[in-house]
């Protein structure tokens, strides 16, 4: 009997972003079959580039998969992809009809982005960026002609290790606030509360038993302005979620809060809260942001009260093999008869679609 048949579409700059997924993806579908790897740049449909007459499973990184494509693949029972839960870039009508499951591979990163929201947080509260580029820049941070003497008859520093004009300290004391309860912002979410903080989030398509399960309170986008500390801003860029924390809210936040935004800017008014970071009202840590790449004059660099990365938090290694090990154990439980556990659904491409989706 023949072993069963996959394709791996890739771009050829797919390294570029993703630089431990090529190895880890052939390796996982060679386990199950015969590989055939499609590296394509080229417009034209999958199919005109490759036989997929014997193709039972298809993962794209790259290639132009049309349903001209699913109708010449009468075996395929799979599909892997990275589409944002959105179905953006795949027939996903077409591979529904035909009872084809997408498997949805971006929930590969949420541990990493979720992870490093945690630490811009952290690194905001206790001013470790700010503490380390003092270091490196060589400035005088112990007081050796007048030390303080600590017990084991050594000197120790004594500066107060935080800025009081803003959110600072330990996570735990805090009240939270997480803006999207989904693959990343629920890691979020659960991670302050197992800290001891006080959570509160919005997200209407979570349901009550879960976050009941986190404890955590829902409470409106108001409630969740007026009573926050920090603000986990942890929604993708849907419809629907635009500028949720808008001008009159960034308004609200009490002086001093910190604002952390890790999955895309647009569920903010940007420019309302840079100009409360400038007038040093509000802390700000990101990943994210309006305008990117951030022009070198952006009010929001080499500010004391910000911390920012250059949109890296979901590009570790680790998410890198997540996304063929996610995908390819999909595949096995799809082969098997198995129900997949990351299949994309039409609930899912709603929610990420429309600006009215249906509760």
């Amino acid at each position: 009997m023949a072993s069963p048949e996959f394709v791996f579409t890739r771009h050829p700059n797919l390294e570029v972003s993703w630089p431990f997924v090529h190895e880890q993806m052939v390796r996982r579908l060679e386990e199950l079959g015969t590989t055939l790897v499609l590296n394509t740049s080229s417009r034209d449909p999958i199919h005109e580039q490759i036989d997929l007459s014997e193709t039972v499973g298809i993962s794209r990184f790259g290639g132009n998969l049309t349903e001209a494509c699913i109708a010449a693949a009468p075996k395929l029972k799979v599909l892997g992809a990275m589409t944002d839960n959105s179905g953006h870039g795949i027939p996903y009508t077409a591979l529904q009809e035909r009872g084809i499951p997408v498997i949805e591979s971006t929930r590969a990163w949420s541990q990493s982005v979720a992870e490093c929201a945690f630490g811009l947080a952290l690194s905001s509260l206790r001013r470790t960026a700010q503490w380390h580029l003092k270091m490196a820049n060589g400035e005088k941070l112990w007081d050796w002609e007048n030390p303080i003497w600590g017990s084991n008859k050594l000197p120790v520093a004594h500066q107060f290790c935080d800025d009081p004009d803003f959110v600072n300290g330990d996570l735990g004391t805090k009240r939270i606030g997480v803006i999207g309860l989904g693959q990343i912002g629920g890691k979020i979410a659960k991670w302050c509360r197992v800290f001891g903080a006080t959570v509160t989030g919005y997200d209407p398509f979570v349901p009550d038993a879960l976050l009941q399960e986190w404890d955590v309170q829902r409470v409106d986008m108001d409630t969740l302005a007026d009573s926050s500390d920090i603000v986990f801003v942890a929604v993708p860029p849907t419809p629907s979620a635009r500028h949720l924390l808008n001008r009159e809210r960034i308004y609200r936040l009490r002086k001093g809060s910190l604002v952390v935004i890790i999955t895309r800017a647009h569920a903010v008014d940007m420019e309302a809260l840079r100009e409360r970071i400038v007038k040093d009202e509000l802390a700000g840590a990101f990943d994210v942001y309006d305008i990117e790449p951030v022009p070198i004059d952006d009010e929001l660099r080499n500010r004391d009260n910000v911390v920012h990365t250059p949109h890296i938090a979901g590009r570790t290694e680790d998410a890198n093999l997540r996304v063929a090990d996610m995908t390819i154990d999909d595949f096995e439980r799809v082969l098997k008869g198995e129900a997949p556990i990351g299949a994309l659904t039409p609930k899912a491409v709603e929610v990420r679609t429309s600006p009215n989706p249906s509760l």
